[in-house]
């Protein structure tokens, strides 16, 4: 009877030992869900802020063409045409910007663009550049 009893516990685990085992291993696949989850997250913001920096820089493109008249008459905001949801915001700034020991006109034009992460926390972009008066 000895004999019988030990070869019973050693041809499979018990109940308890298969649920612990169970329990391991739905822990394990909830936290690599949990980092994918959250990876994916961390890529579309990475994605959102790199789109809000070529929009930046692309209106600053744009301003550099501008005449020093046109640059003064700036609307203070501005959409991105390609952005058919919505989802950026920007803004235009623009200041007198002083320049030691010199006599030329300086404007500072600063650039922010605004939008609502994947974590639903609104995220900023700025962009600025110094534009110089042309003499007339």
């Amino acid at each position: 009877m000895t004999t019988r009893h030990i070869l019973r516990r050693r041809q499979g685990a018990t109940f308890i030992e298969a649920v612990i085992a169970a329990g391991i291993l739905i822990l394990v696949l909830c936290s690599v869900l949990a980092i994918v989850s959250q990876s994916f997250r961390y890529i579309a913001n990475i994605r959102l802020t790199a789109r809000s920096s070529q929009i930046l820089q692309q209106k600053m493109e744009d301003i550099r063409l501008y005449t020093w008249t046109q640059m003064q008459n700036m609307p203070s905001t501005f959409t991105d045409p390609a952005d058919t949801n919505g989802t950026y915001s920007g803004s235009i700034n623009v200041t007198d910007a002083y320049i030691y020991n010199s006599t030329a006109t300086v404007k500072k034009v600063t650039l922010t663009v605004t939008w609502l992460n994947r974590n639903s926390k609104v995220a900023t972009n700025r962009l600025s550049t110094l534009e110089i008066g042309r003499a007339h």
